[in-house]
């Protein structure tokens, strides 16, 4: 294991514990939400719902006892990451009673026999109750797409491919999903995140042209990879509140020369480090939810709050439930007690902001 991924997987364990989230509780007080002007003072501006929207990246992979990640890439066909990690994740939506976005990989689709069976089991679950399924990309570690364009491809970032390639990587990614899940989910299906949030202004443009609406691809002042193949790169936004998507200049907020909206992921400052709003900074999550809760502008529109995870980091490779996951039901729990808070889906989120969204 590399040097800085041990180092985060100790720092992980430890903040875990009993006595690690004493000391993250004390040290939340270093959780900032920069460039959100504060309303708290003004009733009015607290007057359109706030709505949380939990999004999962639906990949393989697995958390193994010591609470190391084993990631899609890393092994694709640990196929458990999509029954198991959605089951576990469904358990916990259920219990609450809320609505979720699950972005697919199709990697799922290259299972074959009882592991196919479990994952259209479980994604037909999904699909039943009402959750959104949209598109994940993953290009180097999605054999599914890999055969469906007879080519193998070698980066997980937007910025190693063309115009072109781009295209078809979206078209074919869009295509197993009408093949494998049917017409009406293909025909539902409008919102899409690039893998490891690797989106850049061709990817926009592609998106664009295939015919997607939302796109939750941005991390807010944050870039990372910067030297492989897994590069992205938000930094230059500062924005929180929705945008539509570039096709020139990805990170530019207002060009308004596409139909895509742009719904980021939350980010937050905790001394001087940019995180995305992830259950696995528990009690940081929740601090940066009331944040935000108390100072984004609801005054003409509902706010949009996007929290990510991974299905893989839901269930250890024998299917059990993890920290992860406990941290999630906990922060569900924790922000279904304010007022005038809402669970829904990107699809449901777009629409209440309305299709004609223009940065103001």
């Amino acid at each position: 294991m590399k040097i800085g991924l041990k180092i985060q997987l100790l720092r992980y364990i430890f903040f875990s514990s009993k006595l690690g989230r004493n000391i993250l509780r004390f040290l939340s007080i270093g959780v900032r939400v920069r460039n959100l002007k504060d309303t708290s003072n003004d009733k009015l501006s607290r007057k359109c719902p706030f709505l949380v929207v939990i999004t999962i990246d639906t990949e393989a992979g697995y958390v193994e006892k010591n609470q190391r990640r084993v990631w899609q890439i890393e092994n694709p066909r640990a196929f458990v990451g999509y029954y198991y990690g959605i089951r576990n994740l469904m358990r916990i939506f259920d219990k609450h009673g809320i609505k979720t976005t699950f972005f697919l990989s199709t990697q799922c689709f290259s299972a074959e026999g009882r592991d196919y069976k479990q994952i259209k089991r479980e994604l037909n679950n999904v699909i039943r109750k009402g959750h959104e399924i949209g598109l994940h990309l993953h290009p180097d570690s999605d054999f599914s797409i890999q055969k469906k364009l007879s080519k193998k491809f070698d980066a997980t970032s937007a910025f190693f491919y063309n115009y072109e390639e781009k295209l078809r990587i979206i078209n074919a990614g869009k295509e197993l999903i009408k093949e494998n899940l049917g017409k009406t989910t293909y025909k539902d299906l409008i919102s899409f995140r690039w893998g490891n949030w690797a989106l850049d202004s061709e990817g926009s443009k592609a998106l664009n042209k295939t015919g997607f609406k939302v796109d939750s691809s941005a991390v807010p002042g944050i870039k990372g990879h910067t030297l492989d193949t897994m590069k992205h790169d938000w930094s230059k936004v500062n924005r929180h509140y929705p945008w539509k998507l570039s096709i020139s200049n990805y990170q530019t907020i207002n060009h308004n020369n596409s139909n895509i909206v742009e719904i980021p992921i939350a980010t937050f400052d905790f001394f001087g480090s940019k995180i995305r709003a992830d259950p696995i900074y528990s009690i940081l999550l929740n601090k940066a939810f009331m944040e935000y809760y108390k100072k984004a502008d609801r005054s003409k529109k509902p706010f949009p709050f996007v929290v990510m995870t991974h299905s893989s980091e839901a269930t250890t490779k024998d299917g059990n439930s993890v920290q992860a996951l406990r941290d999630l039901d906990a922060f569900i729990s924790f922000a279904k007690k304010y007022d005038n808070v809402e669970f829904v889906t990107l699809r449901e989120a777009y629409e209440r902001l309305n299709n004609n969204y223009i940065v103001s």
